[in-house]
């Protein structure tokens, strides 16, 4: 039954543009001043002596939680453990989505301030309640969720621009589906992430995603490549990190997500990230609501043209069995998945045969 209460939620504040990285201190002064840095090696070598030092000249004393591995719930208790034996009074999460998750569990255990700072725009895990975990061996556990949103994101586009495309692209796929499972969470009238009626304002934030991703993506896609950050780069940034967060977790998800974590259970697909797997999973959702061949080629070939990829071949599978198919469509309608914030209901058999007519539609242009 769907929900009288109107619930919407947000960061308290949002920072995006070119070396906002070096005014950090000033941006985030507020929080504390003995923060627990979480990032990878890679992310420390990348930004970490910058931040450190800004930090520094703001009076702030940084200590460093080298993060690796799996979002799990081994590397939140490890995380928490150390934010409490240094006394740190906040945290900041550096990286992708799962050093980005792993912060959140500062914020959720022990209730104190969290600051994401993305390096990659792969996904819509920075703004958003949520903490996203999987086992030790990458397979999807589920979700654990913040009383709050994140107290600030800070977006360096020119670190964002500087990594590699195929990150910008699982996060364009993974914003992308903002919209289509809105629609299909709103018909269904299943409450959202914030157990609430979603607003219009986050339905146009869900749309305006996806009409930003259509109408800068290709350009944006070229710009990267030349090297250069231009407003369309900017704006499907923007798309990425902050509507599609904003969207996904104000309106709700449905198949295109199940599915996605229905190809964690098929060990070669673990090299794909999430934002390819929801892109993937979106032209199941598709499917399944029997849109056209024609709709659905049209998305295909947009992703096509941009470089995302379509199908499970392209995930890694190369050869897609009946029993692939299964296990993941099994796994994506299993009890209490978002699979059943569809509009209708969906069984194991419909799963499969809209995984079937997704492929067919994905190799007929690659």
């Amino acid at each position: 039954m769907e929900s009288a209460m109107l619930s919407m939620g947000f960061p308290l504040v949002y920072h995006q543009g070119p070396d906002v990285i070096d005014h950090m201190g000033d941006l985030i002064n507020f929080m504390g001043k003995r923060p627990l840095i979480v990032a990878g090696s890679f992310e420390k070598e990348l930004v970490g002596t910058r931040i450190e030092n800004e930090l520094k000249s703001h009076s702030m004393h940084p200590v460093y939680f080298d993060f690796e591995g799996e979002a799990s719930l081994e590397n939140i208790d490890k995380v928490v453990e150390r934010a409490e034996s240094e006394h740190c009074d906040f945290a900041i999460g550096v990286g992708g989505g799962k050093a980005i998750d792993v912060s959140k569990a500062v914020k959720l255990k022990l209730g104190l301030p969290v600051v994401i700072v993305p390096t990659i725009a792969s996904n819509d895990a920075s703004t958003s309640r949520m903490i996203i975990t999987y086992n030790t061996d990458g397979s999807f556990r589920g979700p654990l969720t913040m009383r709050e949103n994140p107290d600030a994101v800070i977006v360096d586009s020119a670190v964002i621009a500087s990594a590699p495309l195929r990150y910008l692209l699982a996060g364009m796929g993974d914003a992308l589906a903002t919209w289509f499972e809105a629609r299909q969470c709103r018909e269904s009238g299943v409450t959202n992430f914030l157990d609430g009626r979603p607003g219009e304002t986050m339905f146009a934030i869900a749309e305006l995603s996806y009409g930003l991703i259509r109408d800068y993506g290709v350009a944006a896609v070229s710009d990267h490549k030349k090297g250069v950050l231009t407003e369309s780069l900017e704006k499907i940034i923007e798309a990425n990190i902050l509507l599609s967060g904003l969207g996904f977790e104000g309106c709700g998800v449905a198949a295109a997500h199940a599915f996605s974590q229905g190809f964690s259970q098929i060990r070669e697909t673990h090299g794909s990230l999430h934002g390819e797997e929801v892109a993937v999973g979106l032209i199941g959702q598709l499917a399944l609501e029997n849109r056209t061949d024609d709709f659905i080629l049209d998305l295909l070939e947009f992703y096509h043209t941009i470089g995302l990829p379509g199908s499970l071949e392209m995930l890694g599978l190369t050869q897609v069995r009946d029993h692939h198919l299964k296990t993941i469509a099994e796994f994506a309608c299993r009890p209490g998945s978002r699979m059943h914030n569809m509009s209708f209901p969906v069984t194991t058999e419909m799963g499969v045969k809209a995984l079937q007519r997704a492929g067919e539609l994905a190799r007929s242009i690659q």
